[in-house]
């Protein structure tokens, strides 16, 4: 696996890199080809961020965890990056047409998935206006929601404002490959 490790407002001490580095390596069972893992370790007061990113064939796998250390977040991280590793690799359908499977008893971090499939739980139909970002963001506080959507009326796009964890505004500008 190739390792891109990015530091925010943290020191890395120890061994943290080779550790974090042999646990991913067992990762790589799951993949034909080497992916790519961008790893970013921040620190916010007592508090560590560990996020992983794992490009592959155009993909990304993504998923975080905040703890008190960065070696507690290895250990929670593991097991939910190779859950999504598996659901990935279980949705993926080779050339002649049969789903790929990954054994049980190959699985590195997680000990007895358990199959779920997740539902739409309600369908809701609105009507979105052609307005310009600064109107969205205005919607967005005056609805006390955490996403607007809208059609930006200088792209003709729908695009999306949302909240970010930071307390920011964050805008998600779609596009069709």
């Amino acid at each position: 696996m190739k390792l891109d490790i990015v530091t925010k407002n943290y020191t890395v001490r120890g061994n943290l890199i080779s550790i974090l580095d042999k646990k991913l390596q067992k990762l790589d069972k799951y993949f034909s080809q080497v992916p790519t893992a961008k790893v970013i370790l921040s620190a916010s007061g007592k508090k560590c961020r560990l996020e992983l990113s794992l490009l592959y064939n155009g993909q990304q796998i993504r998923s975080e965890v905040v703890g008190d250390t960065m070696y507690h977040n290895i250990d929670e991280l593991l097991p939910k990056i190779e859950r999504r590793i598996i659901k990935f690799k279980e949705r993926q359908i080779d050339k002649s047409g049969k789903k790929a499977v990954v054994d049980s008893a190959d699985y590195v971090y997680v000990a007895g998935v358990e199959q779920e499939e997740l539902e739409i739980a309600k369908t809701k139909r609105f009507a979105i206006k052609a307005i310009d970002v600064k109107e969205a963001i205005a919607q967005l506080e005056m609805l006390d929601h955490d996403f607007y959507v809208f059609v930006n009326i200088s792209t003709d796009n729908v695009e999306v404002v949302y909240r970010r964890n930071d307390g920011k505004i964050g805008l998600l500008q779609p596009y069709v490959e």
